[in-house]
């Protein structure tokens, strides 16, 4: 009986009370269709994108986590099935964006068409809104869309189909943008030209500003003339630029972000609904696949300008912090061997930047990297059979509080092992939550780590292990980290899609979980 009271004492533990999850019925792809993906949310409802059978659907929960409609997406034109390009939370409206390639024309169109959110009933016609000369469905050229911080303003973006490279000459990228507002009413449209080269010159990212002008991330390598004597001298190759188009009819700015000295890596840029515009990362010292520390710049919302710049830099305890005593020294050992200090992995990917009421920021950033694996084997008659095998590996969380004048408060980290195949880590990474000056980061672990110790072997999660439970990480104002268990034990079985759970307008997170045959919406409330 002590035994039992003990095991049982043990388990409460493990479950938080830093947080409440309340679940809706219990639900199964055959009848209630199966879940693929959050649209958006309002203060009233949740809207996600499912299938059913062949159909894709629309439908709106509400915060009781009850179907209010689930209705069919109009995926058919003149008999002809159409693609579905994108679809837009906007203001009270749903935008749907769809394609066609017509064959006989030679060309890719794009549709759009404008839907009440409150009982999806079309607000018009559907419109065409573009179109890419194309003469192969194969290469077709591509649509995206990108929607403003503060939904005022929807980008269409249209990219050309790929040309041979024999027969492509070096010249300046060009592409095409139509900016529309949230009634999806034109604003301006025209044909963009980057200041540089294609191929001294790779986009990253494309977004729209809440004043509708476009804002282009990429990289900028020197020429080959300039490659050998950087190189030699030990200055870095490349640098960000960042490059606004207020309109077709004006000259790109074009804003340089190559800090000497340094090797910036991995920059992202939060726009935000109001305030400066943020772009953090990382950085080495020297060009080498190691991270020495965070940089972090703000620039004048309106004229695009540096405002300031920082960097910071990991020390070796937060480096070496969660390895054991041997990684550690093989660390060291390795370093040294290569005449560097010591630094953070280098493939850490800055997925999001919180910003702090006063003008400061936490950067989240998580390890990711993906490889490919052949494996061949015989055939009784001689030949082989190949298959090929895709691994997602999503490891370690960092989070980076820094204030409004750019230094580092503290650093913390949160260590994960996940690693999956051929499933493009849908049960991967975590869920962030921000909420009375606390980060809550919600992702699938072993329960092996809920009790991690500096030094102590990080188990990995297995998607089918038995003890695969789902994990709530507290950071506290102080960088102070906490975890432990979200669900009861009861619940231990329930797998999240973390990348699928959303941080709602009242605080409380929107969660999906699979269990068994059958699946259930959630809603988290944090303490």
């Amino acid at each position: 009986m002590l035994v039992l009271l003990q095991a049982a004492a043990s388990m409460a533990q493990t479950k938080t009370d830093a947080a409440d999850v309340n679940w809706g019925a219990e639900l199964n792809d055959k009848t209630d269709g199966d879940f693929v993906s959050v649209i958006g949310e309002d203060k009233d409802a949740v809207y996600q994108l499912m299938s059913k059978k062949r159909d894709l659907m629309v439908q709106r929960m509400d915060m009781t986590m009850k179907v209010v409609y689930q209705k069919p997406l109009e995926m058919e034109l003149d008999k002809k099935d159409l693609t579905l390009e994108g679809l837009e939370l906007v203001g009270q409206n749903i935008v749907v964006f769809t394609s066609l390639f017509d064959k006989k024309n030679d060309q890719n169109n794009m549709y759009m068409r404008v839907y009440d959110a409150s009982d999806f009933s079309p607000k018009g016609r559907m419109e065409k809104i573009a179109r890419i000369p194309a003469e192969k469905s194969k290469n077709k050229g591509a649509f995206d869309v990108h929607v403003s911080p503060d939904e005022s303003k929807i980008l269409v973006e249209i990219e050309e189909p790929r040309e041979r490279k024999k027969d492509q000459k070096v010249a300046k990228e060009k592409f095409t943008v139509k900016v529309y507002d949230g009634d999806m009413n034109p604003l301006w449209d025209g044909d963009l030209t980057l200041p540089f080269l294609d191929d001294e010159f790779r986009r990253e990212s494309l977004r729209v500003d809440n004043d509708g002008s476009v804002v282009l991330i990429g990289v900028k390598y020197v020429t080959k003339g300039e490659f050998r004597e950087r190189k030699r001298e030990g200055q870095s190759t490349y640098g960000y630029h960042l490059i606004v188009f207020k309109n077709a009819e004006s000259e790109p700015t074009d804003h340089s972000v190559d800090v000497p000295g340094k090797f910036l890596q991995d920059m992202t840029v939060s726009l935000g609904t109001k305030g400066d515009i943020i772009c953090a990362g990382f950085y080495s010292e020297k060009d080498t696949r190691g991270i020495k520390g965070p940089f972090y710049m703000t620039l004048d919302r309106t004229s695009k300008e540096i405002k300031q710049q920082s960097f910071g830099t990991f020390d070796h305890d937060f480096i070496t912090e969660y390895m054991t005593e041997k990684e550690e020294k093989r660390a060291e050992k390795k370093a040294k061997r290569k005449d560097e200090e010591l630094g953070v992995e280098w493939d850490y990917d800055l997925r999001e930047i919180i910003r702090r009421e006063d003008g400061g920021a936490v950067l989240m950033a998580e390890q990711y990297y993906m490889y490919t694996q052949v494996i061949c084997t015989s055939n009784p008659n001689g030949g082989q059979t190949c298959r090929t095998v895709y691994h997602y590996v999503y490891n370690d969380i960092i989070a980076v509080n820094i204030d409004p004048q750019g230094n580092i408060e503290w650093s913390a980290k949160v260590p994960k092992r996940q690693h999956t195949t051929n499933d493009n880590g849908y049960y991967s990474s975590y869920a962030v939550e921000v909420k009375g000056g606390k980060i809550y980061l919600i992702f699938n672990d072993t329960g092996e780590n809920l009790f991690l110790k500096p030094g102590d072997k990080i188990r990995q999660f297995e998607l089918k292990g038995k003890d695969a439970l789902v994990t709530i990480a507290t950071i506290d104002g102080s960088g102070t980290t906490k975890r432990e268990a979200l669900f009861s034990p009861e619940r231990r079985e329930a797998i999240l899609r973390p990348k699928d759970c959303t941080q709602l307008m009242d605080d409380r997170m929107f969660i999906y979980a699979s269990r068994r045959k059958e699946y259930r919406f959630g809603m988290i409330t944090f303490q």
